[in-house]
């Protein structure tokens, strides 16, 4: 990294742009007047819930979109409502390193150039598992995996012009930051979502690093809240730990509170697009963004669904994560 790019990180400013955007704006609004012709984009997760819409809209928008599977029945049933566009699915199990690595080396036999990296597919609050080399399953699917996939597609990815790597984080992650001490909860008593905050926080501070270490090379990273959506993401949540969270009542019909915030899948992946292909981003990058634009920092005082924890927004942490993130996967 250049000194110069070492002063642009501790230069970021977590703050609104004021982009004008609705926070419940549909991917027509994100994507108007915007012609994707002769992109390449790849999004994990891309079959279903809000990564299934944004495989849509970018398609509509003219990329070709290639969308990692793990299940093709239900991928061929879900892609097959993408009316307008070029989709390919290929396999690949961010749980299964060797199949990502596979997916990989299929990726950079097919394109020269990837313009944009969407790393949208994850778990939410699981039951405990892990996965190989013994890593807590939240961590290493929703990190690990992603990190293999995208340091792997970096040359396609910085063959392009200006392109972007964008990866799901969510408000969760100010549950807690990575427990670089404990990330498998070896010592500790698994908590559900303690293991989905580390991760979330993880995919924040990698759009960081990856922004810091090659943005001087034309990548740019962002993290992404994409907002409360119902989608198969809670298919671990029974209705009474929901009810307790506050998101749907008694009758099982989504809270005030929920009616008020939540967005639906189309709604859920606006900021996505946004952070994807917005004009206001240019020459920016490493940012947390919600609701259509770039998060303030949270503090003490912020609300409870809004704003960035600094713990995930470090540089020095985001460093941290990184060496531990080759180690592991070496």
């Amino acid at each position: 990294m250049t000194e110069n790019a070492t002063e642009n990180v501790t230069r970021r400013v977590q703050a609104k742009l004021g982009s004008g955007l609705d926070p419940k704006s549909e991917p027509s609004d994100i994507l108007a007047g915007k012609d994707l012709s002769g992109k390449v984009a790849v999004v994990t997760g891309g079959y279903s819930g809000i990564g299934l819409e944004t495989t849509r809209a970018l398609a509509r928008a003219g990329a070709k979109v290639y969308v990692p599977v793990r299940n093709f029945d239900k991928a061929a049933e879900t892609l097959g409502t993408i009316e307008i566009g070029e989709v390919i699915p290929l396999p690949m199990d961010l749980g299964d390193f060797a199949s990502v690595r596979r997916f990989v080396d299929e990726m950079l036999e097919s394109e020269e150039q990837i313009d944009l990296l969407i790393n949208n597919a994850g778990i939410m609050a699981c039951p405990q598992a892990k996965i190989e080399g013994g890593w807590e399953s939240q961590f290493g699917i929703n990190h690990l995996g992603h990190f293999i996939l995208t340091k792997g597609l970096l040359p396609a990815l910085l063959a392009a012009d200006a392109p972007r790597v964008v990866c799901l984080s969510s408000i969760g992650h100010r549950r807690g930051g990575v427990n670089f001490d404990d990330i498998n909860f070896e010592q500790t008593p698994y908590e559900k979502w303690t293991a989905y905050a580390q991760a979330k926080t993880a995919n924040a501070l990698f759009a960081l690093g990856l922004d810091m270490k090659y943005a001087d090379k034309g990548l740019r990273a962002f993290s992404v809240h994409p907002g409360g959506i119902m989608t198969p993401l809670q298919r671990h949540l029974d209705n009474q730990e929901m009810v307790a969270l506050g998101w749907i009542d008694e009758n099982g019909n989504l809270s005030e509170l929920a009616a008020s915030l939540f967005k639906s899948t189309t709604q859920g992946c606006t900021t996505t697009l946004w952070a994807a292909t917005s004009e206001m981003l240019q020459g920016k990058g490493g940012l947390y963004c919600e609701d259509c634009d770039v998060a303030d920092l949270a503090d003490e005082a912020s609300p409870r669904y809004f704003g960035v924890a600094q713990w995930a927004v470090d540089p020095e942490l985001a460093n941290q994560l990184w060496e531990l993130s080759e180690s592991a996967t070496a």
